[in-house]
């Protein structure tokens, strides 16, 4: 059964570096020097980026302003809490953001109790200043053209979530064949939010933009579902009315895992995450979520089956053989038309990761346990 739902607001950071104009704190209406008041028909929007890895995060504020929103704007970088002192506190924020982006007003740091993913946004809304909020996931430049176009979306739609369709990019041999296995409906089912859908109201997307007051009254990412943390919040979002709006051409590339192993470790996560999520909100079950515990579970009885066949003298090696060789060639049956275009080497590639992403998820689904 369902809990209640959260109605917390986020956590408020356990500390944070707010740089203020002259004029007072710093709000929608009092814009960061450095901003453009004549950009007034863009909302102020902001963008929030992990500071987990300093360098990483270096990298994205800089780009950010170089290449920036055109509307008001903040960039919020969130970091794990190393001290209470401000010298300290001082210290991380240089390393985090460079010397350049910490003198400019429009760049904060805040500082989280927690080293989550989860937490750590959540310290970040909790600091933002503008309507909208955007945890930034790729390179500046092309973050900022699905911001732009996911605004204006949320603008025309009134939507509380705007997002795409989570696109796996990979390079090189086999992670272009595992990618392919990962966007295609033979490797992940049919998601509302795949490439190529219409635009319209989904269960969730990959998420763009959120409107801040959307956030704070669903209580935010919550860390106990660390693993499905977007998912889970847009649930929430959607159970107390606000709409979660798909825009396919807002593609939201990741870099797939780059080897079989890590495939498998990665949708093993997914399949006990994903379990969770159904544990407390039984309504979000479909029949996508349920084929791969499906199929492992009827694997793991014929297993079960042929052994008891052994001791009963029975013919238990061909049980087993014919079940698991009619799985193997349904999927490369579906293979060979996902994957027509791509040549031989490859489609074999992309029929081993299609097994292992439905083997992988589904085994976790059964018998994984959240860490």
């Amino acid at each position: 059964m369902a809990g209640p739902e959260r109605q917390d607001q986020p956590p408020e950071p356990a500390g944070s570096r707010r740089r203020d104009s002259a004029a007072g704190q710093r709000s929608p209406h009092n814009p960061p020097p450095g901003t453009s008041s004549a950009a007034s028909e863009w909302p102020g929007v902001s963008l929030i980026v992990d500071g987990r890895d300093a360098a990483a995060a270096q990298a994205m504020v800089a780009e950010l302003l170089v290449d920036p929103y055109p509307g008001d704007f903040e960039i919020i970088v969130a970091t794990p809490a190393t001290s209470d002192t401000e010298t300290a506190a001082s210290d991380t924020e240089t390393a985090t953001v460079g010397p350049a982006a910490a003198t400019d007003q429009r760049v904060i740091t805040v500082h989280a109790r927690d080293a989550s993913g989860a937490v750590l946004v959540n310290a970040a809304a909790s600091a933002a200043s503008y309507p909208i909020l955007s945890v930034v996931r790729q390179p500046a430049g092309d973050w900022i053209r699905l911001v732009k176009r996911a605004v204006t979306a949320m603008d025309v739609t009134g939507a509380a979530v705007v997002g795409g369709s989570a696109v796996a990019v990979g390079l090189g041999s086999a992670e272009m064949a595992i990618s392919r296995a990962m966007n295609s409906r033979l490797g992940v089912g049919p998601r509302p939010s795949r490439v190529g859908a219409a635009k319209g109201p989904v269960d969730s997307v990959r998420m763009v933009v959120i409107q801040r007051d959307a956030f704070a009254r669903a209580g935010g990412f919550d860390p106990a579902f660390a693993g499905a943390p977007g998912w889970e919040m847009q649930h929430r979002v959607r159970r107390l009315g606000g709409m979660v709006w798909l825009d396919p051409a807002l593609a939201v590339r990741g870099r797939v895992p780059g080897t079989i192993s890590e495939l498998a470790a990665t949708f093993f996560r997914m399949g006990v995450w994903r379990r969770r999520i159904i544990g407390a909100h039984p309504d979000t079950s479909t029949w996508r979520y349920l084929v791969p515990p499906t199929l492992v579970a009827v694997l793991v009885g014929t297993v079960l089956g042929g052994l008891a066949g052994a001791v009963l003298g029975v013919g238990w090696m061909a049980w087993l053989t014919a079940s698991c060789l009619i799985y193997a060639l349904g999927v490369a049956v579906g293979v060979m038309v996902a994957g027509r275009d791509l040549r031989f080497g490859g489609r074999v590639r992309m029929w081993w990761a299609v097994m292992v992403i439905h083997l992988s998820w589904g085994t976790g689904f059964l018998f994984g346990r959240p860490r």
